[in-house]
C-alpha cells in the first residue's frame, strides 16, 4: 500500500512540476474608463509554492498604491486572496503561511494512515484559517472575494462569494484530487477549482469589472524533447489546464506570467524567493501603469 501512495504521489508532482519561461505582463484589452473610477478585479491562479508570487505581486501593489475592488482566487489563490480581503498586508500573509509552514499547513509530508478519499485530510489548513479569519461567513471580508471550487460528483465549477462556509468553501478550492480528500460542504463534494478553472476570471466579468488583472503562476514551458511515459502525462495534463487558462486569460485587460520555471508547486521552503520574483513583476507592471495612466491624463 505504501507503493502505492508513493506511485501516486510521484505522478502528481510530475504532473504539477510546471512554471514559466519568462516574466511577462500581456495587454490583452484596452480599458474604456472614460473618466470614471474603475471597478478593478484581481484573479489569482492556483500553484501550491508558486503561490507565494502572488504575495510579492500584491505587496508591489501595495507600495504603488494600487487597489482593486474584487478579488477572486483558485486553490492556493483562493487561501492568500481571502487573507488578503480580510485586511491582511502581503508581508503578513508572508509571515502567517512562513510562520506556520506550508508544508505543516496542508500536510504534505504527514501521510494519513489509510488511504482513503486522498493523501492528505485538511485539518491543519482548517485551524489555520479559523484563527485566521474574523468569521465563518464571506460578508466578513473587507473586499468582494470569490473562490472557484469544482462539485467533484457533477463535474461542474462554481464561484462562491456569499454565505456563511467561507472556511470550508477555501478549503475545498485548494482541495487537489488525489493529495487530499474531497472537502464536503452543504451536501455536496467538492475539489480544487484549477481543475476546471485555474485562471478565475468569470466571477470579474459578472461584477462588470472595468480593468481584469489575471496572474497565472502555472504554464506550460516549451520543450524541444519529452521523453517518458510519466513525462508524456504530465504535459497532456498541463496542456488541458493550460488551454483552458488560456481561454480565460483573453478576457483579462492585463495577464502577469512570472518568471518561475525553476520551481515547482512543492516549493514551500522557498517563499522568499518566490515572493521576490512576485514582487518584481508587479514592480515592473505597476511602474509601467502608472506612467500610462499619467501619459493618458496629460493627453486629455
Amino acid at each position: 500500500m505504501l507503493y502505492f501512495k508513493k506511485l501516486f504521489l510521484f505522478i502528481l508532482i510530475v504532473v504539477v512540476m510546471i512554471g514559466n519561461v519568462d516574466n511577462s505582463v500581456a495587454q490583452n484589452n484596452k480599458p474604456n474608463i472614460q473618466g470614471k473610477k474603475p471597478k478593478i478585479g484581481l484573479a489569482l491562479s492556483g500553484g501550491g509554492a508558486l503561490g507565494y508570487a502572488h504575495i510579492g505581486f500584491l505587496q508591489a501593489m501595495k507600495e504603488y498604491k494600487f487597489d482593486v475592488d474584487v478579488v477572486s482566487g483558485t486553490s492556493m489563490g483562493s487561501i492568500i486572496g481571502v487573507l488578503y480581503c480580510a485586511g491582511y498586508t502581503p508581508i503578513e500573509i508572508l509571515d502567517l503561511v512562513d510562520k506556520e509552514n506550508m508544508n505543516k499547513i496542508i500536510n504534505v509530508i504527514r501521510l494519513n494512515s489509510s488511504f482513503g478519499r486522498g493523501f492528505f485530510n485538511h485539518e491543519k489548513l482548517s485551524k489555520v484559517l479559523g484563527k485566521a479569519l474574523p468569521s465563518n461567513d464571506f460578508s466578513c471580508l473587507n473586499k468582494k472575494f470569490y473562490c472557484c471550487v469544482t462539485n467533484f460528483n457533477k463535474a461542474t465549477y462554481k464561484f462562491v462569494g456569499e454565505g456563511n462556509y467561507l472556511k470550508e468553501y477555501i478549503i475545498a478550492s485548494a482541495s487537489i484530487p488525489i493529495v487530499y480528500e474531497p472537502k464536503e460542504v452543504e451536501g455536496e463534494m467538492y475539489v480544487d477549482g484549477g481543475v476546471m478553472q485555474n485562471l478565475p476570471v468569470e466571477p470579474l466579468l459578472k461584477e462588470e469589472c472595468d480593468i481584469i488583472i489575471g496572474v497565472d503562476v502555472i504554464s506550460v514551458p516549451n520543450q524541444s524533447e519529452i521523453k517518458g511515459l510519466m513525462n508524456i502525462f504530465a504535459r497532456s495534463m498541463a496542456l488541458s489546464i493550460s488551454s483552458n487558462t488560456e481561454s480565460w486569460a483573453e478576457k483579462c485587460n492585463y495577464v502577469i506570467t512570472p518568471n518561475l520555471e525553476k520551481y515547482t508547486i512543492l516549493d514551500f521552503e522557498k517563499a522568499q524567493e518566490l515572493f521576490d520574483i512576485g514582487y518584481e513583476v508587479g514592480r515592473v507592471f505597476f511602474e509601467d501603469y502608472k506612467k500610462q495612466e499619467a501619459k493618458s491624463k496629460k493627453n486629455k
